[in-house]
C-alpha cells in the first residue's frame, strides 16, 4: 500500500517538480531502497552473478544499484506520461528497426513483441498505440487490488489495452492476434507457471512459454525487441528480425528449441546494459518470491490446449540443451 500512496503522491507533485528534480530523487530512493532491502538486494546480486559469473562484487554492486535506481525511474516515468510528458512521447523514444514491426504486420497474422524488462519498459510499451496501432500489454496482477488498478490506469494513458497476467487474458489476446494487433510481453521471468527450463546465461532457468506457444499456434510473427535509456528522460528502442521458429512436427521439442531461441535473444538484450535490467526476483529460482517495487510486465499464460506436457517419457522435466560454446558476457 506505501507504493500506491507514493504513486498518488508523485502523480500530484509531477506537474509542479522540475523534470531534473524528479530524476534526481529517484536516484536517491532508488539508492536508499538497495541500501535498505536486504533481500531484494540480495536477489539482484544473484541475478548479475549469472549475467556475468567472472565479474567482480564490486561490478555487481554497482549494477545492482542501477537496477534499483531504473526500477524507480521507470515509475516516475509512468506517472509522468499520464500528465506532463503524455504528448511528447514520440520526441522522448529514437527507434530502430521499426520497418521489422511493419514487415510484420503485413503478414496479417498479428505481431508478439518480446522483451526484457530493460530500461524504460512501462513507457516504450506505449509507442505502438501512439502510432494508431491496436495495441496490448499483459502486466503482473500485483496485491493489492487497488495497486494494482492504480498502475493499469496508468499504464492505459495512451490507449493500450492492459490484460492481466492469467487464463482469463487468452482469449482477447486470440482476438487481438486475429485483428492483426500488436501484444506486448515479457520473457525474462515467469509469473503464470507455465514455463520449461532452458540455458539462460551460465544455468538453466524457468523462462514463460506463453509467446512461444501463442506464436506457433496462431502464426503470429514473434518479434525480439528492447529499449534502454540513453538519458533520464530520453529511450531507444531497437527491434531485432523476427525469430524463424522451428517446426518439426513434435510439438514439446519445437517449444522448447524455440524457447532456447527466445533465451538467447534476451541474453543480447540484457548485456546491452545489465544495470537496466529491473527485475527484483530471482530468475534461476523455481520458487516464488515477492519483493517490493517488483510489479512488472506480465507473461502470457499458456493454456493446456496449446502445448503438450512438461515432462518426458521417464517423469523426468525436459530441459533444453546448453549450448557447447555459450557466448561469452560483454
Amino acid at each position: 500500500m506505501s507504493l500506491l500512496w507514493a504513486l498518488r503522491i508523485g502523480a500530484l507533485l509531477t506537474p509542479l517538480v522540475p523534470a531534473r528534480v524528479g530524476y534526481w530523487l529517484c536516484r536517491i530512493i532508488g539508492v536508499a531502497v538497495f541500501l535498505g532491502h536486504r533481500r531484494a538486494r540480495r536477489h539482484v546480486l544473484d541475478n548479475l552473478r549469472h549475467v556475468c559469473p567472472q565479474c567482480s562484487r564490486r561490478w555487481r554492486l554497482w549494477h545492482a544499484a542501477r537496477v534499483f535506481i531504473t526500477a524507480v525511474m521507470n515509475y516516475y516515468d509512468l506517472v509522468r506520461i499520464r500528465s506532463v510528458d503524455r504528448h511528447r512521447l514520440r520526441e522522448l523514444i529514437e527507434v530502430r528497426g521499426w520497418t521489422h514491426v511493419e514487415e510484420a504486420l503485413s503478414r496479417g497474422r498479428g505481431v508478439i513483441v518480446i522483451s526484457a524488462h530493460l530500461g524504460n519498459f512501462n513507457v516504450v510499451a506505449q509507442y505502438p498505440a501512439e502510432l494508431g496501432l491496436e495495441t496490448a500489454i499483459v502486466v503482473e496482477r500485483v496485491q493489492p487490488p487497488q495497486l494494482f488498478a492504480y498502475l493499469c490506469r496508468l499504464r492505459s494513458a495512451t490507449g493500450v489495452r492492459v490484460l492481466p497476467s492469467g487464463p482469463e487474458a487468452v482469449p482477447a489476446i486470440l482476438r487481438l492476434l486475429r485483428r492483426n494487433g500488436v501484444l506486448l510481453v515479457a520473457g525474462d521471468r515467469d509469473v503464470t507457471g507455465h514455463s520449461r527450463l532452458v540455458r539462460f546465461f551460465d544455468a538453466p532457468a524457468p523462462l514463460p512459454i506463453g509467446p512461444v506457444a501463442l506464436a506457433q499456434r496462431t502464426g503470429a510473427t514473434l518479434l525480439p525487441a528492447f529499449t534502454i535509456r540513453l538519458t533520464p528522460r530520453r529511450s531507444l528502442v531497437v527491434v531485432d528480425p523476427p525469430l524463424q521458429l522451428v517446426h518439426t512436427g513434435d510439438p514439446e521439442r519445437d517449444l522448447v528449441e524455440n524457447l532456447q531461441q527466445v533465451a538467447r535473444c534476451l541474453e543480447r538484450m540484457i548485456r546491452t546494459d545489465p544495470g537496466q535490467w529491473a527485475v527484483l526476483q530471482p530468475v534461476w529460482a523455481v520458487e516464488k518470491c515477492r519483493t517490493p517495487l517488483a510489479e512488472a510486465l506480465g507473461t502470457v499464460p499458456a493454456p493446456d490446449h496449446l502445448v503438450s506436457p512438461p515432462v518426458g517419457t521417464d517423469g523426468s522435466t525436459r530441459i533444453a540443451p546448453s549450448p557447447s560454446d555459450p557466448p561469452n558476457p560483454t
